[in-house]
């Protein structure tokens, strides 16, 4: 994270805390202008060609004995929770996709003709939206970007498409408000804010918006958005999204790298900032996001700190850097040494930069998994909105025990 993330982030943290104990304290650590990579750095090596999807199997393909069975987990299809964090993830990259008609719907006239005054309704509802809908939209910090959102996704191309040739029997308006909402989520991620929607209260925004142009029933985005993705093979077109999601984002690594590198100047400012925070309120929990985790405990691990009776890593790479023999204050293989205090890893399944730490330290640290249900990358921010890692938060500051 950098500045305005972390500050977002850190706010919101302090309020949780403060709503279960106003006595708990956070204070700031933050590293990420001074000992990160700069903004731009590490694209000009990049390459520009996006990783390839695996391409759906055409009508009637039959498997050969070398291929992967039906059976095979790869190929199953996911839960409902699984579908609908999976269609977020096509939302996040193409938010139209709920309006974007198959080749056969296109071919093929619909019972239902398109409702003339569903564009006016939409309109309306831009420049003045319900109030309970005004409450939710300011709740996320998106309520200025509404009139927006809603004009791009109708004046769109595809957009336009679905308005003037319909869609089949009810579903254009949740596709709209879904197309909608999808819109000011990206928006959010672009410059660089914090997602403060739980899945419930996006869903919700979009329910709220489906009501109003119509539709009675909002049956959510898998009724519209689970059919786009089924083509492209299910759980296997997540797979693909991870690597070109990994590709888009190289240049975030480049905090890693430098670290790996040159680390020992991120460990020295933790250590002085620990140092400052036990001098004047006594010992401390540690809390670390991500590379910080990874940081947090090199040093721990490099030197015995009594200020820092428990360290606890959220979505944190130690474990699997350790496990490949790249932490730096570790040899590969080697155990955390008897100093290191007790540690609690937290970690979201779908938090495709978390890992867990247990199989690597045995018996040294406890992995918890608290699931935001965000899709990756949203789940990677996600977690000190997450009620339940404010509660372990909560009870390890108190009484020391996850």
């Amino acid at each position: 994270m950098r500045r305005a993330a972390y500050d977002e982030t850190a706010d919101e943290l302090r309020k949780g805390l403060a709503d279960i104990d106003p006595a708990l304290r956070v204070h700031d650590c933050y590293w990420g202008d001074v000992f990160g990579v700069p903004s731009g750095t590490g694209t000009a090596t990049l390459p520009g060609a996006p990783a390839e999807p695996v391409p759906p199997e055409p009508s009637g393909h039959k498997p050969s004995r070398t291929e992967p069975s039906r059976t095979d987990p790869s190929r199953s299809e996911p839960s409902d929770a699984e579908a609908e964090a999976l269609a977020w993830e096509l939302l996040y990259e193409d938010p139209l996709a709920p309006l974007r008609r198959t080749t056969t719907e296109t071919d093929a006239p619909y019972d239902e003709p398109p409702d003339p005054a569903l564009e006016a309704t939409a309109r309306a509802l831009a420049a003045t939206p319900p109030a309970a809908l005004a409450a939710l939209l300011d709740e996320a910090g998106v309520l200025r970007d509404f009139p927006e959102a809603v004009t791009t996704v109708l004046d769109s191309p595809v957009g336009r498409d679905a308005l003037e040739h319909g869609m089949p029997p009810g579903q254009l308006p949740t596709a709209v408000a879904t197309a909608v909402v999808a819109h000011l989520l990206v928006a959010v991620d672009h410059r660089g804010g914090v997602l403060r929607w739980s899945p419930a209260r996006r869903d919700e925004a979009v329910r709220l918006i489906a009501r109003d142009l119509g539709d009675g029933d909002a049956r959510g985005v898998l009724g519209g958005t689970w059919k786009v993705l089924a083509p492209l093979g299910g759980m296997r077109y997540l797979m693909w999204k991870r690597a070109a999601l990994m590709d888009r984002t190289h240049p975030r690594a480049g905090d890693i790298l430098k670290y790996l590198a040159r680390g020992a100047a991120l460990r020295h400012h933790i250590r002085q900032r620990v140092t400052e925070v036990a001098a004047e309120h006594g010992p401390i929990v540690l809390l670390a996001h991500s590379l910080g985790g990874t940081a947090a405990v090199d040093l721990l691990a490099e030197q015995e700190l009594p200020a820092v009776r428990h360290l606890v890593t959220i979505g944190s790479q130690a474990a699997h850097l350790h496990e490949l023999g790249a932490l730096p204050a570790l040899d590969p293989d080697a155990p955390l040494p008897g100093h290191f205090p007790r540690w609690t890893n937290v970690y979201d399944r779908r938090d495709l930069l978390a890992f867990l730490a247990e199989p690597v330290f045995p018996q040294r640290v406890q992995d918890i998994d608290l699931t935001s249900g965000q899709p990756f990358k949203a789940s990677h921010s996600a977690y000190f909105r997450n009620p339940e890692v404010l509660g372990l938060l909560a009870r390890i500051a108190r009484d020391g025990s996850a």
